[in-house]
């Protein structure tokens, strides 16, 4: 059975793969932090789409093994699941001076945003490479474009996400299989946790797209 796996999916840009690839009939594996709002997501989505399969998996994947464990869960739970198409949407922001961030805000978004993502890449990409068939798509953003001070973590992260994923897609070229990264500005989802008011406004004036646009253009 084929199914997409989307992480960092229980709100935003992230719900809004899922919403679209279960619209497509996949099979989908939802994986955000809490397990409580990944059930919620759940069962909303078995009322839409109850033809679709629909894994809900609660963890923090800035945590080392957390890839493994995730994939793990997949073959534990889904033993049949074929993982065609991964999205690697997960992340965090610390809009602050390097300097204050804490040594756990630090570990945790180069953890999130480099090493989990290239580790799902690594475990999910051989299926489908002897499928000859899957995409990746790694979540980076318009900030990989610039050293911008005050998420200075952040934008170097995503430059690692950027380069990672062109490389990528260059040695895949042939195989079936295809990796993309995409590069947003600021999409009105809770990592700027602004109140809806506030997001509502930006996207009036034009600095904010809304999440539902950003995931129908990735």
């Amino acid at each position: 059975m084929n199914y997409a796996l989307v992480t960092g999916s229980s709100s935003g840009m992230g719900l809004e793969y899922v919403k679209k690839l279960c619209a497509k009939g996949y099979n989908v594996i939802i994986a955000a932090l809490f397990q409580n709002e990944v059930d919620q997501v759940k069962q909303e989505l078995e009322k839409l789409y109850p033809q679709n399969d629909i894994l809900a998996v609660g963890i923090d994947l800035s945590q080392e093994n957390s890839a493994k464990d995730l994939f793990d869960i997949v073959k534990e739970k889904r033993p049949d699941a074929n993982v065609e198409v991964l999205i690697n949407n997960a992340g965090v922001l610390y809009p602050r001076h390097f300097r204050n961030m804490t040594q756990e805000q630090v570990g945790r978004i180069i953890m999130l945003h480099n090493y989990t993502l290239s580790m799902l890449c690594h475990y999910f990409l051989p299926q489908m490479l002897e499928n000859r068939r899957g995409y990746i798509l790694n979540i980076s953003s318009m900030a990989a474009t610039f050293p911008f001070p005050f998420i200075s973590l952040y934008s170097a992260t995503k430059v690692f996400t950027k380069v990672f994923t062109r490389a990528l897609r260059t040695e895949l070229r042939g195989s079936g299989v295809v990796a993309s990264s995409i590069y947003f500005g600021a999409v009105s989802t809770n990592l700027y946790n602004l109140s809806p008011a506030l997001r509502r406004l930006a996207i009036a004036l034009g600095v904010m797209m809304p999440a539902e646009r950003a995931a129908r253009i990735a």
